[in-house]
Formats: structure tokens, C-alpha cells, sequence
């Protein structure tokens, strides 16, 4: 055999795959595309503690939005969404509509308000949170809930606002 001969015939070897090396590849994509795709599909949970934490954001900005501007304000919460409110110059609490942090906003689809307590007391009528000027904060605890999924918001003015799992065993309606 010539030297260009060799030449060629180790070039061919080296720029073809064996079928180990395809299964190898194919396995390995299926099971990043399995892991993408399970990744990507948000559960309840998911959506329902995302939802939680953006309000519980919301209502800190509000807040200190309050203690700066010297203004008492309040978060209204309906079924499917909330606004917050400004105490204006008649004394009464209009709605807050442009302000791009504070507009009023409906809950990702599906989403809703199952509960509110204000004060260890559960609110049917209600359904506002008063944030005051001063800072002060009545303990608060506001249930999201997608199906069987529950997140909460709880407020009080020794832990602050944040987003957490409810207690189980908590009354909810």
C-alpha cells in the first residue's frame, strides 16, 4: 500500500460516528429535552408562590411609599386582583391609577384571594390593608390559592411583609 492510501483510509475513519456514539448523543438529548420540558411546564405551586411574591414586593414598595410621602395608603383586594388607595384631599380613599408600581393589577389567570385575615380576625366585607404613614403595620395574612396550591403573604411590623407557605392546618376558606 502506497503512503497516500493509508493517508485516506485514516481520514475516512476519523470523520464518520460508530453507533455507539449516536445512541450516546441521541440518549443524551432526549433526557436534557425530558428535563427542559418538565422544567418549563409551571405548576400550580409555582404559579401561585410567584404571584405571592410579586404582592408581597408590592406592598413593601407601597409601604415605604407611604412612610416617605408622609401619605396613608391602602392595598384593596378583590377575588382576582388588587389596587392600592390613596387618602386624598376630601379624606376619603381613592384609587391609585397612574402609577406605574401601584396600578391596579388582576392575579395570573386562575389565581384568587381565598382568605384574608386582619388582625387574627378573617375578613368577609373588608377587604382592605391600611398602610399608615407612621409605619405601623397591623398583622396581616392574605391567602393566594390555585387549586389545591395555598401561598401567603403575612405582614406584621416586628417580621415585616413577606411571601411564605401557609401553616397547615390553617383555617382558609
Amino acid at each position: 500500500m502506497s503512503r497516500t492510501h493509508v493517508t485516506r483510509i485514516r481520514g475516512l475513519a476519523c470523520h464518520g460516528f460508530t453507533l455507539i456514539e449516536l445512541v450516546v448523543v441521541v440518549l443524551l438529548l432526549s433526557i436534557i429535552i425530558g428535563m427542559v420540558a418538565v422544567n418549563l411546564g409551571a405548576d400550580d405551586t409555582s404559579e401561585v408562590r410567584d404571584e405571592a411574591d410579586r404582592l408581597a414586593l408590592l406592598i413593601n414598595a407601597a409601604q415605604q411609599d407611604a412612610i416617605l410621602d408622609g401619605q396613608v395608603l391602602a392595598l384593596a383586594l378583590e377575588e382576582r386582583g388588587y389596587h392600592f388607595l390613596r387618602l386624598n384631599d376630601a379624606g376619603s380613599l381613592a384609587p391609585i391609577i397612574r402609577d406605574e408600581l401601584l396600578r391596579p393589577r388582576e392575579l395570573t389567570p386562575g389565581v384568587v384571594v381565598s382568605n384574608i385575615e386582619i388582625a387574627g380576625n378573617e375578613q368577609e366585607e373588608q377587604r382592605a390593608i391600611l398602610l399608615q404613614p407612621s409605619g405601623e403595620l397591623e398583622d396581616f395574612a392574605i391567602t393566594l390559592s390555585k387549586g389545591a396550591a395555598r401561598w401567603q403573604i403575612r405582614g406584621s411590623l416586628t417580621e415585616g411583609i413577606r411571601s411564605v407557605a401557609p401553616l397547615s392546618g390553617h383555617a382558609e376558606s
